[in-house]
């Protein structure tokens, strides 16, 4: 009888764990990046239901997004039922661009949740020039090799991929580190995997938002880190395995007699019911990457190691200049490449001109450093008149085509004047001979007049420099109290008192407002005290189930009201006056 009722107590919590969860909708791309014709998934993951509807279709210019799947699972960990059902979107690219996959909305009883908008890049083949990638903007491959037993699923495993498999000396290649856990396992993974070996140099690892992805009809979550790997001899190099350890929780066995206690009454033990604590290492397998030297031939003189596929831009100020005033060019390459290994453009007809090395600074506009801007400036002093400056050349490798290519700039039209600058001219003495030579006067020496005192004034003693320090002092105080105000306004405390006002001025504008605009001003105050949960009813915490249905339907109508033909829905005095108790709770709570 005692273990009928424990089993009894047991099946009580399950179904009460299954009810009291709340409903979440994700989406995940299997790959952030694509070529024109070669497909990627779209995951939808429902968790905490049986049943949900979602769009057969997504409707987005230039891609085609068709529901060519659906899976459902159940699982119990540690005594919590969990139910997960995953939607399964093929989409193709039709052409190349960067597109927003919108918010697909799922219906879940009478409810409807969104997932989050999901990014892809589209590229018509080789990777473009992009001003502002995150991650590297490289096509990698979207289902890797899963090692796997007949009739068993691989709990977790590791993939290293390559944006190419062959590449030159000197050439960054993009690359990615895989790391897929079966959604069935939780746990936690460690900040970035052990990754280096010999004839290759790699870029600091960078984070990949994590994502899932089915591979082989099986649901992973997929922890990625990208780093940029440049071969620096020629020959077959082996990229080694890179390791990441993760401390997870894995099914585990229960305790003897316990299976024999749920067959007892025609059931069986529910998977998950018991999960072992396992500190793992996982590991990629070796990667071999075909590296070639760079072609001999048609190989200019000026190249000076720059691989990749690069633009150029300049410009030359000031367009005129005095007697040794030095004139600069500024020189932008940008695109992709390696620009750790760039060097400078060539001047070429720059005779008739001094010139100095030119300095060099570069922005990455991804977390590898394989996309940016390098900016090279050239100091530039004319010897003999010029109206003209030098010309540039910029030359690299490109890999796609295995050809150099040559960037020019034509000279930029200026006028410049010969010469150092002019010394201030001396005065020459007369050579008569009766003449008295004057001595020459040091810029610091006393001017005397007979009988009379020095006319010359110590410095600090000056007016000019009294009043030039006056200044300063005041202008370092003002800086001082400037400083201590934006301080004192950026400090928490303004911060949060600044939003209480802001709320407070929210609620007492949503109690005057007009019926047809209550549900519309409601959700505006909603989001005021909440920010950005407030679409997330079941992460604001302290709200009753009571208090979570009133903000439900507060957020529905409003959005009936703001995109259906029903504008304008007007609330009942009893609905106005539950929203506006919700609220200033609300705004209570979140003041603390």
């Amino acid at each position: 009888m005692k273990m009928r009722v424990l089993i009894l107590w047991v099946g009580f919590l399950l179904a009460a764990s299954a009810i009291l969860q709340a409903q979440e909708a994700t989406a995940g791309l299997s790959s952030p990046s694509t070529i024109v014709g070669q497909p990627v998934e779209l995951v939808v993951t429902v968790r905490d239901t049986r049943n949900a509807q979602v769009p057969q279709t997504v409707d987005v210019t230039g891609l085609r997004v068709e529901l060519f799947g659906r899976a459902t699972r159940f699982e119990m960990n540690n005594f919590k039922v969990t139910s997960t059902l995953t939607f399964t979107y093929s989409v193709e690219p039709l052409s190349a661009g960067d597109f927003t996959i919108p918010p697909i909305e799922v219906r879940v009883d009478n409810k409807t949740v969104r997932t989050a908008p999901a990014r892809l890049t589209v590229m018509a083949g080789a990777p473009p020039v992009v001003s502002n990638p995150s991650p590297a903007n490289v096509p990698f491959p979207s289902a890797p090799n899963v090692p796997s037993s007949a009739g068993q699923v691989t709990p977790y495993f590791g993939d290293l991929l390559l944006s190419k498999k062959k590449a030159y000396v000197g050439e960054v290649v993009p690359s990615e580190l895989r790391y897929y856990f079966h959604s069935r396992i939780s746990g936690e993974v460690g900040d970035r995997p052990n990754f280096g070996g010999e004839g290759f140099t790699a870029q600091k690892l960078s984070h990949v938002p994590k994502r899932e992805q089915i591979v082989n009809g099986e649901n992973y979550i997929v922890f990625g880190f990208q780093t940029g790997i440049t071969p620096v001899k020629s020959g077959a190099l082996e990229i080694p395995a890179s390791s990441l350890e993760a401390r997870l929780q894995v099914p585990g066995s229960p305790p003897p007699g316990f299976a024999d206690i749920f067959q007892q009454f025609g059931g069986a033990l529910p998977p998950g019911m018991f999960t072992n604590s396992r500190d793992v290492r996982i590991e990629t397998k070796p990667v071999t990457l075909e590296v070639i030297p760079v072609p001999k031939e048609g190989k200019p003189e000026n190249f000076s190691g720059a691989i990749g596929k690069f633009n150029m831009e300049a410009s030359a100020n000031p367009k005129k200049a005095a007697p040794g005033e030095p004139v600069t060019i500024k020189v932008l390459i940008s695109g992709q490449g390696n620009f750790d290994a760039m060097g400078a453009p060539e001047l070429s007809e720059d005779e008739g001109w001094r010139s100095y090395p030119p300095t060099d600074k570069f922005e990455p506009s991804d977390p590898i450093h394989f996309s940016g801007t390098k900016t090279f400036e050239f100091i530039l002093i004319a010897k003999q008149e010029r109206t003209q400056t030098p010309g540039l050349k910029f030359t690299y490798l490109d890999p796609a085509t295995g050809k150099y290519e040559t960037l020019t700039q034509a000279p930029f039209v200026v006028e410049a004047k010969a010469g150092e600058v002019a010394p201030t001219p001396i005065p020459v003495a007369d050579s008569s001979p009766l003449a008295t030579p004057k001595p020459e006067l040091s810029p610091l020496m006393p001017v005397s007049h007979d009988g009379g005192d020095s006319s010359w004034t110590p410095l600090f003693r000056q007016p000019v420099f009294l009043w030039v320090n006056l200044f300063v002092a005041l202008f370092w105080v003002l800086a001082l109290i400037y400083s201590l105000i934006k301080k004192i306004a950026r400090s928490k405390f303004m911060q949060k008192r600044a939003e209480a006002i802001r709320i407070r001025e929210a609620i007492a504008e949503l109690a005057i407002c007009e019926d047809a605009r209550f549900y519309d001003q409601a959700s505006s105050c909603l989001v005021c005290i909440v920010g950005g949960d407030a679409e997330n009813i079941g992460i604001i915490s302290g709200l009753t189930d009571t208090e979570k249905e009133v903000i439900r339907g507060l957020l529905e109508r409003a959005a009936e009201s703001k995109y259906s033909s029903h504008a304008g829905v007007k609330p009942t005095p009893d609905e106005r006056e539950r929203v506006n108790q919700v609220l200033s709770r609300l705004a209570s709570q979140y003041a603390k």
